[in-house]
């Protein structure tokens, strides 16, 4: 087996996109723009202390804005949402 030599850029996406919630949190938002309460619904596990930090989390890597009453997904976190639909694919497949 060769040496893998992983990008750094790869490395950075996985490196938020792999912290918990933050995928759950793209997938919800993923058809429609929600409310906080409605992501809060949608994570029944998850703290709004936790959620607030992570939604502010990707804000910042600019996949997730917040306008007045809701966050929705940026044109770049829509970029995403094949990816997310992979992993709800392979999930049903082979989990």
């Amino acid at each position: 087996m060769s040496d893998l030599i992983l990008c750094p850029k790869y490395e950075n996406v996985f490196k938020w996109l792999g912290k918990r919630w933050n995928g759950l949190i793209l997938r919800c938002l993923s058809n429609h723009p929600l409310r906080f309460s409605q992501l809060s619904l949608c994570l029944k596990t998850c703290s709004d202390k936790v959620l607030t930090q992570r939604l502010k989390e990707l804000q910042d890597e600019g996949v997730v804005e917040h306008h007045d009453h809701y966050y929705q997904l940026t044109e770049k976190g829509l970029a995403l949402k094949e990816v997310l639909e992979a992993v709800q694919q392979y999930a049903d497949e082979h989990a």
